[in-house]
């Protein structure tokens, strides 16, 4: 699998949540049903134009840790002012990043992959921070998009 390892600093998003459930496949129908949300009533663009910081493209942030409530945030980085959207921190973190595009069905695919497949025999263990997909370009039929799975050497 093509990846990078990278460390980022914190960085702030705004946006919108909707819990996420222990039962993983749940959420992938939620998911989805959140993202067309979204699009449909504006709020999509109206957070494209809020970026302004160096990560830029739309992102799908899943806080999913002992501290705090399970939720999945589409969001983006800002500065802004947050009226009328949440707010959260990405704390600093060492992130294994892996590029792919396709359909939003494929970046499901490609995040369990980096879970049975690479995460197992990578060297690497679940860091703890969310995990990040950055939608570069979020056509859903083409989309370019990187999955940042939080890591820390075993």
């Amino acid at each position: 699998m093509n990846y990078r390892i990278e460390t980022k600093d914190a960085f702030r998003i705004v946006g919108v949540s909707v819990p996420l459930q222990k039962n993983i496949e749940e959420n992938f129908a939620v998911i989805p049903s959140k993202w067309g949300e979204v699009s449909a009533d504006g709020t999509l663009q109206r957070l494209a134009g809020m970026m302004d910081t160096p990560l830029m493209g739309v992102l799908g942030i899943s806080t999913c840790n002992d501290e705090e409530p399970w939720r999945y945030y589409i969001a983006v980085s800002s500065t802004q002012e947050a009226v009328g959207f949440e707010e959260y921190t990405v704390p600093a973190a060492t992130w294994a990043i892996f590029p792919g595009e396709g359909t939003n069905q494929s970046i499901q695919e490609l995040e369990r992959r980096i879970v049975t497949e690479w995460l197992p025999t990578s060297g690497y263990e679940y860091g703890n921070a969310p995990d990040v997909e950055v939608y570069i370009s979020p056509d859903p039929q083409n989309a370019k998009y990187e999955v940042w799975i939080p890591v820390v050497k075993k």
